[in-house]
């Protein structure tokens, strides 16, 4: 939702009545609309459940497994909070000036639970002074096939690489500085090898990265730290 007044976002959250059924649970992590995706991380435990019910063929209108409701029943429970959360609409805030840089950064992880990324603005003014601000981000519950995490890793690169190239379209910045952060060196080996070729898997993969972004934009961390904001 948008508060015109304060010119912020918000969540607005109305959870229905539903059963405790796949079906009914499908409701109600798809009725959460958050098409930036700033509080994917917390959609993402919904769909983790939701995808372990399908793992053990739990059918449609069965209700949810024991071992599962404690996990489901906390959610439910916590998701309200998310309506104390307030998000500026505004990147550029007030009283800051004209920003002399303005950077996209990216940053992508993954996990045998599931994989994503989000990207960040970040403004700097004529006093060096900076400002940054999440503006979207993307999270999947990894695939039911099993596959390795420098896998994974590679598919939240793609994610990333994706997201990078439809903000450049749809922000009205000119002049845009980009960097993409991972913390797999198998990922920026993937990318940066020339001699070998790859199985289909990795090549399709690592050919949308290097169609979306460029080589000097990737950077390997062991850590994130506080170096990019």
């Amino acid at each position: 939702m948008w508060n015109i007044t304060a010119d912020v976002f918000f969540f607005q959250i109305t959870l229905k009545d539903r059963p405790t059924t796949r079906r009914g649970i499908l409701s109600t992590v798809a009725s959460l609309y958050d098409p930036l995706g700033l509080v994917s991380s917390v959609i993402l435990n919904g769909k983790r459940i939701l995808q372990e019910m399908c793992r053990r063929g739990v059918g449609w209108d069965d209700t949810l497994p024991d071992h599962l409701k404690p996990a489901w029943e906390q959610w439910c429970r916590e998701l309200p909070l998310l309506q104390e959360l307030k998000i500026p609409r505004c990147h550029h805030p007030m009283n800051f000036g004209e920003p002399v840089t303005v950077q996209l950064h990216h940053f992508s992880d993954a996990s045998m639970l599931g994989y994503g990324q989000c990207s960040y603005v970040r403004l700097v003014n004529q006093e060096g002074r900076a400002h940054c601000t999440l503006i979207f981000a993307k999270s999947r519950v990894a695939p039911t096939k099993v596959i390795t995490v420098p896998r994974l890793e590679l598919t939240a690169a793609v994610v990333s690489a994706n997201v990078g190239a439809r903000l450049r379209e749809e922000l009205e910045y000119q002049e845009v500085q980009e960097f993409y952060w991972t913390d797999s060196q198998v990922v920026l080996g993937y990318i940066n090898n020339e001699a070998r070729k790859f199985h289909t898997f990795v090549a399709n993969r690592v050919q949308q990265i290097r169609e979306r972004t460029s080589s000097d934009h990737a950077v390997a961390l062991h850590k994130y730290g506080p170096e990019p904001c």
